[in-house]
C-alpha cells in the first residue's frame, strides 16, 4: 500500500483520458446544438 502499482497508475491514466475524450465529444456536441440555430436565423428570425 506505501508503493503505487504502475498498473493502477495506468489504469487511471486511461480512465482520465476516457473522461476528457467523453467531455470533449459532449462539448463538440453542444457546440454544435447551439450553433444550429444561427443557421436557421435567416429562416425564423423570430424564433432566434
Amino acid at each position: 500500500m506505501n508503493h503505487v502499482v504502475p498498473h493502477d497508475v495506468r489504469a487511471g491514466f486511461f480512465l482520465m483520458v476516457g473522461l476528457a475524450m467523453l467531455a470533449f465529444i459532449c462539448a463538440v456536441a453542444a457546440l454544435s446544438t447551439v450553433m444550429r440555430p444561427a443557421r436557421w436565423a435567416d429562416r425564423k428570425p423570430a424564433q432566434f
